[in-house]
C-alpha cells in the first residue's frame, strides 16, 4: 500500500476525501486552501482546528428542510463542525481566562 501525502491525510480527518474519479471540486476544500492550511501548520493534525472552522463557516448558511414527512436537518453539519474545532482546541469560542497572582512582601497578600 502507498503511503498517503501530508494533503490527502488532512483532507481524511477534515471528512473531505476527493471521491474516485472525483476533483477538489467535489469537496469543501481547493487544493490550494489545503495547501496553505499545511503551509502555515505543517502537519495535517496541526491543522484541525483550523480547517474545521473554515469547514463549519462554509456549513453555517444550511437549515434544516420539512418537505411533507421528510426532514432533512443540514443545521446538525455546522453543529458538527464546531464540535470538531472545540475537539481540536480551536479558539473560535473560547474566551482568554486570567488568574490572580498572590505575592507576600512584607507580611501583605497582594491579589
Amino acid at each position: 500500500m502507498a503511503a498517503i501525502t501530508n494533503e490527502q491525510r488532512l483532507r481524511k480527518l477534515l471528512g473531505e476525501s476527493i471521491p474516485t474519479g472525483g476533483t477538489a471540486a467535489d469537496t469543501l476544500f481547493s487544493d490550494d486552501e489545503i495547501a496553505d492550511l499545511l503551509t502555515r501548520h505543517v502537519e495535517p493534525e496541526n491543522c484541525l482546528a483550523e480547517g474545521w472552522g473554515m469547514k463549519a463557516a462554509a456549513l453555517a448558511d444550511l437549515v434544516t428542510t420539512v418537505e411533507g414527512s421528510s426532514q432533512r436537518k443540514l443545521s446538525d453539519l455546522h453543529d458538527h463542525a464546531m464540535a470538531q474545532v472545540k475537539f481540536y482546541g480551536g479558539g473560535f469560542n473560547g474566551r482568554t481566562r486570567v488568574g490572580s497572582i498572590t505575592r507576600t512582601s512584607r507580611g501583605h497578600n497582594y491579589t
